[in-house]
């Protein structure tokens, strides 16, 4: 194989192609243009993209048709571009001139004295010029090829030209014309009325056996693609030759600078961002020929892949996506929209369209984002919107606020999402005091920039409110101010008013019950809670004490309700025998709700039965406290209310119940996976559950006690009406409780156990085993040239057993030692100042959660004595209390199931981040994917033996989970023998923060 050095790069970018070697497919259109121009059809119509080939196909047309007819015509090759200014006697000139030179007959062209001559009378060209060349030719035909014939129609005597050619045409029966247009519409429709409907044929995207030898055959004798890099490039360029040249072309670069002989899917992978730069140019030129509306549209299209509304469903549509952003869906929008689909650059209904090619969705996304791209806006109609604006000084100086609304509206009637005057028309509302007119521009100004136009709403939302307060609407004043904290939760004027308003709603209330109770009303004896039968009750008890001798003790205080007491929840109950304590469907608070009152309104409102109060009161309770908004327990008993209320309605609406155990001890990783599952929850609710019932969560607290865990267990499947279990929280309680499960074959979908000792028919998880982490780190340690390392675990831990073993079997250097970190006379410094001396040149930190404090006492360690030691880790250490460390810290590898900033994850953990106002953990992202596994699992007559049977086949889509294969290739979610089908994702600590390691590639 010859020097790469010497190598040409074979592929051709922006340039027409003249080789016909080198042009691959367009049989099916070269043979129509020939069967055309044998029935002597004297026009045809060609259109496509910008881009897409066209200046090619006519450059080799003479030479693509059959060698038979090659004799019977004579092509004129004409390229109208440099013309974009030029009048129609002017182009014709350049055209004859074209025609002599190609033709070699210019002697021809000492017809015309001047542009201006032919300017004055285009006969001359029909009637002199071409009976010339004509009889020169023979019996040939002249066929005028004619490129970028846009410029053509952009001339202001147009139809003057369009019906002179015409005219030549019917004139000239020997002349044919090939007219190519770069875009399609209204333009080609006037054409084909023109020309009395001629045969039109769109240069459209490659066949994919076309697209094939476009990649392949080039680089033949250099260099070969794997069919999975050919896939990828069918995937980003959508076939289009223009962009499948720039892929190669960078290919081409990459592969010469190394010694590869065969391209794979990666090596297309890595090489996109470098042609997005490269085409950039030429790609302008496709914006540059679109309207503002179109590239308003465009841009707002290839945003919504990026943003999902609701995890596991589809991207929200360009139209919610403007609506969000306070711009009105004009008709010029709409029909934007339709433009883009009619002219190929999006695919699907408007409504639900898609970039049709992926390469150019990154570059508009790179490039033209939807937050630039929508300012673009203002410059509707704007020499109009100028003209009028003229006039606002006048205005200004008159003082008359109704004038200057009148001259606002005027604006606005001309275009909609003028932004810039929206809020001077909101300004001039709020001075006449119309508040709700005022608001409803300010609130459409904020959404468009919330930066300059927040202030100007909370001015307008507080002075409502003042307005309302001072009237003694006193309710609707408070959901001003509401309104105005939820966008600003400091603004001390605003909580002064609410302050004021809440204590005098706090009398008002006072004194309604004090006129209730002043009334004379019949003690109702049959009403459990009416304090009158409460005390016949324990009169009747206490006669009954008396009467036996006292011999029975009583606790009267835990007898008789203290209407005045209040709840006090407890996060971690002890594991005693009411272990129903430690279980809720929304019965009892069983972690913290940032005292609240409410939740423990909706509590009893749940108890009693009342689920439609219940509902109102647990989302008051979520809505009303801004911290309550991230509280998934709420939200999961907010969502069981509703599921009981419809099952009220009849059996047929019965919910569908599932349990998720969480180790409520740590209360900070039971919400990061009640997070999850009431994402799920919420998701599957509202979007009507599966044929008309909803889904119910039990949740439970095992403390992560293995004895408590084995009580809730016990007490969990004796509930015939579960349907399985999410948990448990750790390997260890999992594995106490896996068999207790297994004898009632319910299954069990674990997001957070990991150790590769747990396994049976009924047990799934949706956290990669200890092997893939394992493995994981074992080729890292590997691939870093790590000799010799260390391990610190936990010998007694499920969990850290595991992954140590797993650790060793796919590490290829020497563990030096194994150190328990439950020893007692552990000598941390010394361990790590023997085993640098040793030549160790790495530490693997394996601890179980109870010792990850003894892991971070490690890395201080190796800090301080400035040992070099790298750092690995497995997930227990994957938590913001090890990112707390600091420096000590700084660049530990750890192995994790997901992270955030991963591409595959970014989607889900956007829409995550906006539910619960602040970054999800992993723990999310696994519990709300084991949710989805039992929802897939739902069938018309669900059963503990039919979800099992459905998750052992279970192949959900990244779509459906919290990874998203709309971005990239995310996992499907399948198991084998229980096990998620994924692969751990490294990830390093860099200045205080978990970064992407070896591009968070799975």
């Amino acid at each position: 194989m010859t020097n790469r050095n010497h190598w040409r790069n074979p592929y051709i970018i922006g340039q027409t192609i003249i080789k016909p070697e080198k042009f691959f497919g367009r049989e099916d259109l070269f043979a129509f243009i020939e069967d055309n121009l044998n029935n002597n059809i004297q026009i045809q119509l060609l259109h496509g993209q910008r881009r897409i080939g066209k200046s090619s196909l006519l450059k080799l047309l003479p030479h693509k048709i059959k060698p038979e007819n090659q004799e019977k015509f004579v092509f004129i090759s004409f390229d109208l571009q440099s013309y974009s200014n030029s009048s129609a006697g002017e182009i014709i000139y350049k055209l004859a001139e074209t025609i002599c030179e190609q033709l070699n007959v210019s002697q021809h062209i000492s017809i015309f004295h001047s542009t201006t001559e032919i300017n004055n009378n285009l006969d001359i060209f029909c009637d002199a010029f071409l009976p010339i060349v004509c009889q020169g030719l023979g019996n040939k035909k002249l066929v005028l090829l004619l490129d970028e014939f846009d410029v053509a129609i952009n001339i202001n005597d147009r139809n003057h030209f369009f019906l002179y050619l015409q005219t030549v045409l019917i004139k000239q029966k020997q002349l044919f014309a090939i007219p190519v247009l770069g875009r399609f519409d209204d333009d080609l429709q006037n054409l084909c009325q023109l020309f009395d409907s001629p045969p039109t044929q769109k240069i459209d995207l490659l066949y994919e056996i076309s697209a094939k030898l476009l990649i392949t055959n080039p680089a033949r004798g250099m260099f070969e693609y794997e069919e999975d890099a050919i896939n990828a490039i069918f995937e980003l360029s959508s076939c289009h030759p223009y962009l499948i040249q720039g892929i190669c072309f960078h290919i081409f670069l990459q592969v010469r600078s190394g010694t590869k002989n065969k391209v794979n899917r990666e090596d297309v992978d890595n090489i996109v961002d470098e042609t997005i730069e490269g085409l950039k140019s030429g790609l302008e030129g496709l914006w540059d020929g679109l309207s503002i509306n179109e590239k308003v549209f465009f841009a707002a299209v290839a945003e919504v892949k990026k943003i999902v509304t609701s995890p596991g469903k589809s991207p929200e549509d360009p139209f919610t996506l403007l609506k969000s952003y306070g711009i009105i869906q004009t008709e010029e929008i709409i029909e934007a929209a339709k433009q883009l689909v009619k002219k190929g650059y999006l695919e699907g209904t408007e409504k639900e369209a898609r970039v049709k090619i992926e390469l150019v969705r990154r570059w508009l996304v790179k490039f033209h984002p939807f937050n630039q791209t929508r300012n673009e806006l203002k410059k509707i109609k704007k020499e109009e919107i100028d003209r009028i604006s003229k006039q606002e000084l006048e205005l200004y100086r008159d003082k008359n606020i109704q004038d200057m609304i009148d001259h606002y509206e005027r604006i606005l009637a001309l275009n909609p999402n003028h932004f810039e005057t929206i809020p001077l028309l909101a300004k001039k509302y709020l001075d006449i005091e119309n508040f709700d007119k005022s608001l409803e521009l300010y609130t459409r100004a904020y959404h468009y920039n919330r930066i300059e136009n927040k202030e100007n709403l909370l001015q307008a939302l507080e002075a409502y409110g003042k307005n309302l307060k001072k009237q003694g609407k006193l309710t609707k004043a408070k959901i001003q101010f509401d309104r105005a904290l939820e966008i600003e939760p400091e603004k001390e004027s605003v909580k002064e008013q609410l302050a004021e308003i809440n204590t005098e709603l706090g009398k008002q209330e006072v004194l309604q019950i004090q006129q209730v109770e002043e009334k004379p009303t019949k003690p109702d004896i049959n009403n459990s809670k009416n304090p009158f039968r409460q005390r016949v009750i324990l009169g009747i008890i206490l006669g009954l004490i008396a009467l036996l001798g006292g011999n029975i003790a009583v606790n009267l205080s835990s007898s008789v309700p203290n209407p005045s007491a209040t709840q006090t929840p407890t996060t971690t109950p002890k594991a005693d025998d009411n272990i129903q304590s430690n279980i809720s469907r929304g019965d009892r608070i069983l972690f913290s709700t940032n005292n609240n009152t409410r939740p423990d309104q909706a509590i009893e409102a749940f108890k009693e039965g009342n689920y439609s109060k219940a509902i109102e009161l647990f989302e008051n309770a979520i809505t009303d406290n801004r911290n309550n908004r991230n509280d998934p327990e709420l939200r999961i008993y907010y969502n069981n209310a509703k599921a009981n209320d419809k099952a009220k309605t009849g059996e047929e609406y019965s919910s569908l119940t599932l349990a998720v155990v969480v180790p409520g001890n740590d209360q900070s990783k039971a919400q990061e996976i009640l997070r999850g599952v009431a994402q799920s929850q919420e998701q599957f609710n509202v979007n009507g559950g599966q044929n008309g019932r909803l889904l119910e969560i039990l949740i439970a607290n095992d403390a992560n006690d293995e004895e408590q865990a084995k009580k809730i267990a016990k007490k969990l499947v004796h509930k015939d009406y579960l349907l399985g279990v999410i948990g448990h929280g750790s390997s260890q309680t999992t594995e106490a409780v896996l068999n207790i499960y297994k004898q009632e074959d319910i299954p069990i979908i674990s997001p957070t156990s990991s150790a590769n000792t747990l396994q049976g028919k009924n047990f799934f998880r949706t956290i990669p085993s200890d092997a893939a982490f394992g493995e994981k780190l074992g080729k890292y340690a590997t691939n870093s040239s790590f000799k010799k390392v260390i391990i610190f675990y936990n010998p007694t831990d499920t969990y850290s057993k595991s992954l140590k073993e797993e650790f060793r079997n796919n590490f290829r250097g020497e563990i030096y030692r194994l150190i328990d970190v439950t020893d007692p006379k552990l000598d941390i410094e010394k361990e790590l100042q023997e085993s640098a001396s040793q030549q160790v040149q790495a530490v693997m930190l394996f601890p179980d959660i109870k010792y990850t404090a003894t892991a971070l006492e490690v890395a201080k360690i190796n800090l301080d004595k400035n040992l070099g030691l790298k750092l690995l880790g497995g997930d227990s250490l994957y938590n913001k209390k090890t990112l707390d460390d600091g420096k000590n810290v700084e660049g530990l590898a750890l192995a994790v199931p997901w992270f955030r900033e991963a591409p595959q994850a970014k989607y889900f953990s956007q829409a995550a981040k906006q539910q619960w106002l602040g970054d999800i953990s992993w723990r999310t992202a696994t519990s709300y994917d084991a949710t989805q596994a039992f929802i897939k699992s739902l069938s018309s007559r669900p059963s503990r033996a039919t979800i099992l049977q459905r998750l052992q086949n279970l192949n959900l889509s990244p779509k459906g989970t919290s990874e998203d294969k709309l971005v990239t290739s995310g996992d499907d979610l399948k198991f084998k023998n229980g096990e998620r089908q994924s692969k751990a994702i490294l990830v390093t600590i860099e200045q205080g923060q978990f970064k992407c390691l070896q591009q968070c590639s799975p």
